[in-house]
């Protein structure tokens, strides 16, 4: 007697946001936010960086440092930072 496959599925689990550590390099991409656990100093060096809510950017590379590009200006952010922003798809990241 031949048994049914398993249907049944877990849960859907919320997973964890995209930070800029796992963006590929050359995606567009825009920010989401700062992770919760993200100490006050760290989010304030983000924001004076340009690294704003609703801002868009470009991934230029991942290693050794996460180098992003925004508007005319890149910057290299060390993995401490890159993990602490969220990001989410940009509205035109066909590019």
């Amino acid at each position: 007697m031949k048994r049914k496959p398993h249907t049944q599925h877990a849960p859907h689990r919320r997973s964890a946001p995209d930070t800029l550590r796992g963006v590929r390099p050359g995606a567009l991409t825009r920010i989401a936010g700062f992770a919760a656990d993200t100490a006050g100093d760290l989010r304030e060096r983000l924001l004076a960086y340009g690294l704003i809510p609703g801002q868009t950017l470009r991934v230029l590379a991942q290693r050794p440092l996460t180098v992003v590009q925004i508007e005319h200006t890149e910057l290299a952010l060390e993995d401490i930072l890159a993990a602490c922003v969220e990001v989410e798809a940009a509205p035109d990241a066909a590019a």
